[in-house]
């Protein structure tokens, strides 16, 4: 990758991170014959959501969108969102809402069924894993807005030394790692996330993805103890036992990029921003960072990463007319001229595939050129009403785990049980 892209990506990648400072109140229902409504969404997006919300009152003269910008904290939006659609309120129209609560929303019947308020060719051209995400018992509840996935990023300095190519299996990894200890400062083999918190449920979904496995099935009821499950988890830990720094079950993101930044480390499972937040200035890997699909393991065949991002939601409290101009804003968020404007802008992964090929976001990202087959792989976390409860459960039991408190098979026993109590 040449320095100059790298650098512009970068620089593209950062703009992303600002936030915005507007907040405004949603007004009456009209003014000056349009249709006024209010869209919420958490302040980590808000310049670049802004700059879209100004475009599209400029578009048009029929729909004014009034934007509510809430704290960028995950659960102080959760449950902002939970108490005005619990109770009825009609304040908010549309909604920035995490992908991880859309079955909880959905099943409560808060949520618009927008079947038959967009056009359903919006969705065939965008990637299968935000669409699927965003349908619940056969209804499209959500508009997938955009979208993020976990990467394995490797040195590519080390693997040019070793001869060597990207495994895409983890006992490639593993015999790699074995070989690159010393190599251009290799310390550690695996770099990861596997702190208590809702990082390690990202990480290990996608062990257990990619042998085979699962922690519902398609009918709902729990399998997290299968013989697949137990085995990926077992990799897992070997993982951190052989070959992650001795801290690894105390690290987020900001812990594990810290020392893959530092050159210590031959691979880390990070989401697809590390791709430039890894080459900042300081970083000892600048210019060395490789992207490939995450491993293989022994009983599964596909590789799968965890998908993040934010869906566009319409409160279904409020009426038919607030409802169609809702539906019309989000169909021209979703759109591929505005997807692609909003990647230009903030870098934040899009959901329609075509823009993954366009050439003006290649010029600016090239990493996406690599990351377009890799998102393509994506798989949403367990959709569940009761997912907050289900990712604390994850969380303890597969922790113990990994520090060796329990065995693998009787953590994942308990997670069964406690997940089959959940789901009676």
């Amino acid at each position: 990758m040449k320095t100059k892209q790298w650098k512009k990506a970068a620089a593209l990648m950062s703009a992303g991170a600002m936030t915005a400072s507007i907040f405004a109140a949603p007004l009456a229902v009209k003014a000056d014959d349009k249709v006024t409504i209010s869209f919420s969404f958490d302040q980590g997006v808000g310049e670049a959501t802004q700059k879209m919300v100004d475009a599209y009152n400029e578009s048009q003269d029929k729909v004014e969108v009034q934007t509510v910008i809430l704290p960028q904290d995950a659960n102080t939006v959760h449950d902002d969102f939970v108490n005005k659609l619990a109770s009825g309120d009609t304040s908010v129209d549309v909604m920035g809402l995490d992908v991880t609560y859309i079955s909880e929303f959905g099943s409560a019947g808060w949520l618009a069924d927008l079947s038959d308020l967009v056009d359903p060719s919006l969705t065939e051209g965008m990637l299968t894993g935000p669409v699927e995400g965003a349908t619940i018992d056969g209804k499209l509840v959500a508009m997938p807005w955009f979208t993020n996935s976990s990467v394995l990023f490797y040195r590519t300095d080390v693997l040019e030394d070793l001869g060597a190519e990207a495994p895409d299996t983890w006992e490639g990894w593993m015999e790699l790692a074995d070989k690159a200890k010393g190599v251009d400062g290799v310390e550690y083999g695996a770099d990861f996330q596997a702190a208590q918190s809702e990082s390690l449920v990202c990480n290990w979904v996608e062990y257990v993805w990619g042998n085979g496995g699962d922690i519902l099935d398609e009918n709902g009821t729990p399998v997290a103890n299968s013989d697949n499950n137990v085995e990926a988890t077992e990799i897992m830990k070997k993982l951190v036992d052989d070959y992650a720094p001795e801290g690894i079950t105390t690290y987020s993101e900001t812990e594990s990029e810290q020392v893959f930044k530092e050159g210590k480390c031959l691979f880390i499972r990070d989401w697809s921003g590390f791709w430039s937040s890894g080459q900042d200035e300081g970083s000892k890997v600048t210019g060395k960072i490789g992207a490939t699909t995450l491993p293989v393991g022994p009983s599964g065949e596909d590789s799968h990463t965890c998908l993040g991002g934010l869906d566009l939601v319409i409160n279904n409290n409020v009426d038919d007319a607030h409802k169609e101009a809702a539906a019309d804003f989000i169909s021209y968020m979703a759109s591929a001229d505005t997807q692609k404007e909003m990647t230009l802008i903030s870098s934040q992964p899009p959901v329609v595939k075509s823009v993954y090929e366009d050439a003006d976001i290649l010029e600016a990202i090239p990493f996406y050129s690599d990351f377009a087959d890799i998102i393509a792989t994506g798989k949403s976390r367990p959709q569940t009403p009761k997912y907050a409860k289900v990712s604390d459960a994850i969380q303890r039991n597969v922790h113990q785990a990994l520090t060796g408190e329990m065995e693998v098979k009787d953590a994942l026993d308990t997670l069964q049980s406690e997940l089959e109590e959940l789901t009676k």
